[in-house]
């Protein structure tokens, strides 16, 4: 058949469906399939005397080796003479949205068993970091415990692991969280093998009725005392069946039907991954399907396989010369430290910039447009990694991945660095790799963003970025024509990027007022680190007048990146942190 004939084919059977009656976005679906099929060398519409054709999808799912069971330490049936530990995952001038419950449990405690000491305790590390001193202290002097996080994700999942880690201290506790967050509390516990003793809580606790929360006390107070369950006593380990090697066979629409159905794409049509499709895409590496690049993808920490990466990178219509950068995208973010990012309420993206020889050799774009839509490279690599994320580590939207809003940056955000038209080293030098060297770096956030300054307006770049949240780390994606600008005046990156730094300050009173700055920058100024790093603010901002200018991001922490045509003198500031780095051409 002719491609004239194929698309004739095609036309008649659209005309037949409409004639049926069939609705117009149903048509689009079935154009889209027709096309992926094109791809696959078979027709989703056949000629009148055909067979639609078939395929025999691979599962794309990864999946959780095995789990150690921790039995829970047996409850006390009586508290009278016992101290029971609240403990605030936050500071203790922070607000968590549980006061109103917890103050009816102190209440219900102190009535059920007068003698009980209640010692309120806060966490003073952010909620994702250490505090051996707690434990200790805990283990010492509680005879049982009672965990508060927030109405957060990432702060309701660390609060089941600490607590999970004080059961296998030999302290009883209890957890609370929200009930919107509930699903992400029992997956947590479910990863780390504690049985926790778990209570939810509505929403906005301080707008129930009062004896609504008297009641969800006494919920919480019972869990203290009431004897394990047999599945609470359960001790030895967990393992895990690997998925079945295929998925299902069926048309090029039940595939797509079935996959999206099991949560296994991100909405987006998906091209079905044969055996001979992904065959064909493990071809891009000379390392073997069965080898495991990473036992922690997260958010669920699962075991993934060349193979499993090869499916994905099918599904998300890359091509088998991407692989080696699918894999080292694998790679940094299982190593980047992104548990709490991946799960947040504050809809994080990720970010991957492409680095080295193999931007060019597989066709990513650098230059104009190279953020947005029109490059398959930058697509499907940038899309590969939102599959991954859900296939490959478990990721599914209102139980672990827990974004308020979402984010358009997580269905793709992938670029290559325009290096040839950039004066300055390139981001992976500046990470310690060669210039002849293919790296892939993933950055974590991408919630705000400001630009598109003209004129190498670097101060209004910094002025507007000093009123992001948290600042934790920026990057600045500065288009060729401004990066050759400034660096006829004499600057190298470095000293664009501490001029940014310099320029992107607060008042201590603003910077004291962000909500942020109460959450996670105090503990770091008394000395505290986050995320395996110490922050570079300096403990002296503590005592600062309220009136002082300061600049709010951490040194070191703003980045430059070249990107972009030359037609123009743009640029954009993103929130952007935590660069993980991984070779490509480890990869290849």
């Amino acid at each position: 058949m002719t491609g004239m004939q194929t698309i004739g084919a095609y036309e008649d059977c659209a005309r037949q469906e409409s004639m049926q009656g069939k609705a117009a976005l149903k048509s689009t679906v079935r154009a889209w399939r027709f096309m992926l099929s094109l791809l696959l060398g078979g027709l989703l519409c056949a000629p009148a005397t055909g067979a639609e054709p078939a395929y025999r999808a691979l599962n794309p799912r990864a999946y959780l080796t095995g789990v150690k069971l921790t039995p829970l330490t047996p409850r006390p049936a009586d508290l009278n003479d016992k101290v029971v530990y609240i403990i605030h995952a936050w500071p203790a001038n922070v607000q968590s949205g549980f006061e109103s419950v917890i103050d009816e449990v102190k209440t219900a405690l102190a009535a059920r068993f007068p003698r009980v000491k209640i010692v309120v305790k806060h966490k003073e590390s952010a909620y994702s970091e250490d505090e051996p001193e707690l434990w200790a202290d805990a283990q010492k002097h509680a005879n049982f415990f009672l965990y508060v996080p927030a109405d957060s994700a990432a702060t309701t999942m660390w609060s089941v692991i600490w607590s999970s880690g004080l059961e296998k201290r030999g302290i009883p506790g209890t957890v609370v969280h929200f009930e919107t967050l509930e699903n992400n509390a029992r997956a947590t516990s479910a990863k780390v093998g504690t049985p926790l003793r778990l209570v939810a809580v509505p929403d906005r606790p301080e707008n129930l009725p009062r004896e609504r929360r008297a009641a969800l006390a006494q919920d919480i107070v019972n869990s203290m005392t009431a004897p394990l369950s047999e599945a609470e006593k359960k001790t030895g380990s967990l393992s895990f069946e690997p998925p079945p090697r295929f998925a299902l066979e069926g048309t090029l629409a039940q595939i797509e039907d079935y996959f999206y159905e099991q949560k296994w794409t991100d909405g987006l049509p998906v091209v079905p991954p044969t055996e001979e499709n992904v065959a064909l895409m493990l071809k891009g590496t000379s390392h073997a399907a069965s080898e495991i690049v990473t036992k922690s993808m997260l958010p669920e920490g699962w075991q993934v396989s060349v193979e499993k990466v090869a499916i994905n990178a099918v599904m998300a219509g890359c091509r088998p010369e991407q692989l080696p950068v699918l894999l080292a995208a694998v790679e940094a973010f299982s190593k980047g430290g992104y548990s709490s990012t991946v799960r947040s309420t504050n809809s994080f993206s990720f970010m991957q910039v492409v680095n080295g020889p193999i931007a060019r050799e597989i066709g990513m774009n650098s230059g104009t447009y190279a953020l947005g839509p029109g490059n398959r490279a930058n697509a499907a690599i940038g899309r590969a990694l939102r599959l991954f994320i859900y296939n490959l580590g478990g990721g599914q939207n209102e139980v672990n991945l827990m974004g308020t809003q979402g984010n358009v940056g997580s269905y793709s955000f992938a670029f290559a660095e325009n290096e040839t038209a950039s004066p300055w080293e390139p981001l992976h030098v500046s990470r310690g790799y060669k210039k002849n060297e293919s790296t892939v770096t993933i950055f974590t956030g991408g919630w705000s963003h400001t630009g598109n300054m003209l004129h190498q307006d670097i101060v209004r770049l910094a002025r507007d970025i000093a009123y992001f949240q948290w600042p934790s780390g920026m990057v600045a994606l500065l288009s060729p024509a401004a990066a050759q600008e400034l660096s006829k005046q004499g600057l190298g990156k470095k000293n664009v990027e501490e001029r940014i730094w310099q320029n992107a300050t607060l008042t201590m009173k603003e910077f004291r007022n962000d909500h942020y700055y109460q959450r996670f920058i105090i503990p770091i100024l008394k000395g505290r680190e986050m995320g395996g790093k110490k922050y570079r603010w300096p403990a002296y901002y503590l005592d600062l007048p309220a009136d002082a200018r300061v600049p709010v991001y951490p040194k070191d922490d703003v980045r430059v990146v070249v990107v972009g045509g030359e037609a123009n003198a743009m640029m954009q500031g993103w929130i952007m942190a935590s660069p993980s780095t991984a070779s490509v051409d480890k990869w290849r």
